[in-house]
C-alpha cells in the first residue's frame, strides 16, 4: 500500500537528488524546440508534475526522487504512474505495483497501463489480481498489460471467473487479441455467445487479428454481423485463413454500403486468388470493374490492387489499362503494379512508359514493375534516377532480382552504400541487416559517412547491419562488436540506445545510454505544462475540406507543443498526404514527401490510454521515441495500435471528407483555433 503520511519535500530539495539535469546545451535532434518563458506563481503540485516530465523526457530513473512523489497528492501519483511507464526503466516496477493498489481509482488505472508498457513480466501476479478490481477501468488495463506481457490466458479467465460473466467478458474482450496461445480461439468464440454488442466486436476483433483456421467457422459467421466494422475484421480473417469456398461469401461484402467491410472483402478476396488455384466466382470480375468506378478512392486503390490477381481477364486488363492511362498518379502507379503482377503482356511497355513519367511515384512504380517482370535493363537505369524514392525502389527490386546470386546482390547493396542520399543508404544498410552479407569495413564507412546526416535513419540501419554481421560471420564478430561498442557512447540517444541493445542481444554488457540531454530545465517543463493544460482545437485544412481536430494537450504535452509550434510556422502547409492505406491510415506531415523526412528532432513517445478510434491522430514512428512532424489519422477502428503510438488528438468534425482523402493530395493550413 502507498504511503501517504510523510511530510512533503519541497521541489528545490528533490532537485538536490538532482544535480545534472538543469543547464544542459541542446542537441537538436534530442528535442523539440523549447517554449516561450512565462512568468507564473509557484504551484508545488505543478512543479512535480514539471519534474516528472523532465525525467520521463530525458529516461531517467531517479529512485530517491521519484520514491518521494509516492505522498503527493492523487493527480501527482497518477502522473508518477504515466512518468514511470514512460521512463521504461523496469526498476520502477516496484514503485509501480505500490500504486497499483492506491486508495485513488485514476492512479490505479494509471499504474495498470503504465506496467504493460514497462515489460516487466515480474508484475503478472499483480496484474492478474488488478484484473478483477472493484473499479472497471483498472480491471479493464490490467487485461491489457497482461496481453503485453504474453501471460497466460488461461489463468487470466481464471481469475476473471470471480466476477459477473458479463462483467468479465467486458474485461477481456477488448484485448483478447493480445493473448496468442491456443485457447484464444476458443475464448472468443464463447465471448461471441454473449448479448453485448461491445464484447461480440472485441472477440471479432481477434479472430479477425489474429485469424487461425479453428476460427474459420466463426468468421463466416461474422460476414452477417449488423456492426460494418465486425463484418470488415471478420472479411480480413478470411483474407488470411479462407480459402476458395469463402469467395462467394465475400463477394456479397465486395458490394456492402460501408466502406471498411467493402474494402476489407475486395482486399481478402484479392488474397485468397493471389495464392489458390481454384477459378475465381464470375461476379468477382465484375464487382471489381464496378469497385475502380466508386466514390471513395480507399475502394478504388483496394480494387486496383486485388485486380492483379485475378488476371488474366480481358474486361479487367481493359479498365487498369485506362487506369494507368488515364487515373491519377496513385491509381496509375497501382494499376502498372497490378498488370506487371498479373503477368499482362503490355505491362512491360507501360512499365518503359512510366520510368520516363515526370512524377517520381510513377517512375518508383515503374521499379516495382521491372522487378517482377525481370526488366533488369529498365531497372539499372531507374537506380540512376535522380529522385531517392526511384532509387530505393529499383536497388529493393534488385536486391529482390538477384537474390540467388549472392555475389550480385552484395556488389549492388555495397554500392548504394555510397549513395548521396541518406535514405538510399538505410535501404541499402536494412536490406545487408536481413542476411549480414557485408563486411564489418565496408558498414563502418557506411555509419561513418551517416554520422553527417541530418536524419538518423542511416546511423541506425547501419548498427543493425553491423549486429546481423556479427551473427552471420563469426569472423567478423569482434570487430562488429568493436563498432557496436563506439556507437553505444554516441551523442544521439537513438544510436546509443540501438547499439546498446544490439550489444545485449550479442551476448555483451549493455551499456548506459542515459540521460538524454534535452536543453531544458525543470522551469521550462513547467512553462511546457502550462502551455498544454488545455485542449485546443485546430484546423486541418485539406483539398477535401476541413478537419476539426480536438488537441488532447494535457496527455501528450510534448507531442503537443511540437505540433502547435510547426503549424504556427507554416511547416505542414502545402506537404502532401503521402500515404494513404484504404481502411487504415491517412498520414502527412513528411517535408520529403516520402515518408523518410522530420522536423530535424525526436520526440520522445507518450503512450496514453486514448484509444486508435476512427478519426484519431496519432504519431508516426520508425521506432521507438521517433516522433517528429509526421502524423496519421485513422480511418478506421486499429486496437493493435492502442499503447504503441502516442494519440496526440482525434477529429471531431469532417470524418466524411477524410475518407476522401487520396494519396498525393495535399494539405493546405494547419492552424489554431481555440
Amino acid at each position: 500500500m502507498v504511503r501517504r503520511d510523510a511530510t512533503w519535500i519541497p521541489l528545490a530539495a528533490l532537485l538536490l537528488l538532482l544535480p545534472t539535469l538543469s543547464g544542459c546545451a541542446a542537441r537538436a535532434p534530442e528535442s523539440a524546440p523549447a517554449p516561450a518563458r512565462l512568468d507564473v506563481p509557484a504551484d508545488a503540485d505543478l512543479d512535480s508534475r514539471a519534474l516528472l516530465l523532465l525525467l520521463a523526457d530525458r529516461k531517467l530513473y531517479e529512485p530517491e526522487a521519484l520514491g518521494l512523489l509516492l505522498d503527493r497528492a492523487a493527480p501527482v501519483r497518477e502522473a508518477l504512474a504515466v512518468a514511470l511507464g514512460r521512463i521504461g526503466d523496469a526498476r520502477g516496477r516496484s514503485l509501480l505495483q505500490g500504486l497499483l493498489v492506491d486508495p485513488d481509482p485514476a492512479v490505479r488505472r494509471a499504474a495498470a497501463f503504465a506496467l504493460g508498457e514497462l515489460g516487466a513480466v515480474e508484475a503478472v501476479p499483480a496484474l492478474r489480481s488488478a484484473s478483477v478490481d472493484d473499479d472497471p477501468e483498472t480491471g479493464t488495463l490490467a487485461v491489457e498489460a497482461l496481453g503485453k506481457l504474453e501471460a497466460p490466458l488461461a489463468d487470466l479467465r481464471r481469475a476473471l471467473g470471480a466476477l459477473d460473466p458479463g462483467e468479465g467478458a467486458r474485461r477481456l474482450a477488448p484485448h483478447l487479441f493480445r493473448f496468442r496461445d491456443a485457447s484464444m480461439v476458443e475464448a472468443a468464440i464463447g465471448l461471441l455467445a454473449r448479448p453485448e454488442a461491445e464484447v461480440r466486436a472485441g472477440a471479432a476483433y481477434a479472430l479477425g487479428r489474429e485469424a487461425r483456421p479453428e476460427g474459420l467457422g466463426a468468421l463466416r459467421t461474422l460476414l452477417g454481423d449488423p456492426d460494418p466494422f465486425v463484418r470488415a475484421w471478420a472479411a480480413r480473417g478470411l483474407g488470411v485463413v479462407g480459402g476458395p469456398e469463402d469467395l462467394t461469401a465475400l463477394l456479397a461484402l465486395a458490394e456492402d454500403a460501408e466502406a471498411s467491410p467493402r474494402i476489407q472483402a475486395i482486399a481478402a478476396a484479392g488474397r485468397i486468388a493471389a495464392r489458390a488455384d481454384a477459378v475465381a466466382p464470375e461476379g468477382w470480375r465484375l464487382a471489381l470493374a464496378r469497385a475502380l468506378e466508386a466514390e471513395a478512392p480507399g475502394v478504388r486503390a483496394t480494387a486496383i490492387e486485388a485486380a492483379g490477381a485475378f488476371l488474366p481477364a480481358p474486361g479487367l486488363e481493359a479498365a487498369l489499362a485506362e487506369r494507368f492511362a488515364r487515373g491519377p498518379t496513385r491509381e496509375r502507379e497501382l494499376s502498372l503494379v497490378a498488370l506487371a503482377a498479373g503477368g499482362v503482356a503490355a505491362a512491360a511497355d507501360r512499365a518503359a512508359e512510366a520510368a520516363a513519367a515526370p512524377e517520381p511515384a510513377l517512375r518508383a512504380a515503374a521499379a516495382r514493375a521491372a522487378g517482377a517482370l525481370g526488366e533488369l535493363e529498365l531497372l539499372g537505369r531507374l537506380a540512376r534516377d535522380a529522385t531517392p524514392e526511384v532509387r530505393r525502389a529499383a536497388l529493393e527490386a534488385r536486391a529482390e532480382a538477384h537474390a540467388e546470386e549472392p555475389a550480385a546482390r552484395a556488389a549492388l547493396l555495397e554500392a548504394a552504400l555510397a549513395d548521396p542520399d541518406p535514405t538510399v543508404r538505410a535501404t541499402a544498410l536494412d536490406l545487408v541487416a536481413a542476411t549480414g552479407e557485408l563486411p564489418v569495413e565496408r558498414l563502418a564507412e557506411a555509419l561513418r559517412l551517416a554520422a553527417g546526416d541530418r536524419e538518423l535513419d542511416a546511423r541506425i540501419a547501419a548498427i543493425r547491419a553491423l549486429a546481423a554481421r556479427a551473427e552471420a560471420a563469426p569472423a567478423d564478430r569482434w570487430a562488429a562488436v568493436a563498432e557496436l561498442e563506439r556507437s553505444a557512447g554516441d551523442g544521439e540517444y537513438l544510436v546509443r540506445r540501438e547499439a546498446a541493445d544490439a550489444l545485449a542481444a550479442l551476448g555483451q554488457a549493455r551499456p548506459a545510454v542515459v540521460p538524454i540531454d534535452t536543453g531544458r530545465t525543470v522551469a521550462a517543463y513547467r512553462e511546457v505544462l502550462l502551455r498544454t493544460s488545455t485542449r485546443p482545437r485546430v484546423a486541418l485544412e485539406t483539398e477535401r475540406g476541413r478537419l476539426t481536430i480536438r488537441l488532447e494537450c494535457p496527455d501528450a504535452p510534448l507531442t503537443c507543443l511540437s505540433f502547435l509550434q510547426l503549424a504556427a510556422q507554416g511547416y505542414f502547409d502545402g506537404l502532401p498526404f503521402h500515404r494513404v492505406v484504404p481502411d487504415f491510415v491517412v498520414q502527412g506531415g513528411d517535408p520529403r514527401g516520402d515518408g523518410w523526412g522530420g522536423p530535424g528532432y525526436a520526440l520522445r513517445d507518450e503512450i496514453n490510454r486514448h484509444r486508435y478510434v476512427r478519426g484519431a491522430v496519432g504519431m508516426a514512428l520508425s521506432g521507438a521515441d521517433t516522433g517528429g512532424s509526421q502524423f496519421f489519422v485513422t480511418l478506421a477502428p486499429q486496437p493493435h495500435l492502442d499503447g504503441g503510438y502516442t494519440v496526440f488528438g482525434r477529429v471531431i468534425e469532417g470524418l466524411d471528407r477524410l475518407d476522401r482523402i487520396a494519396q498525393g493530395e495535399r494539405i493546405v493550413s494547419v492552424r489554431l483555433l481555440d
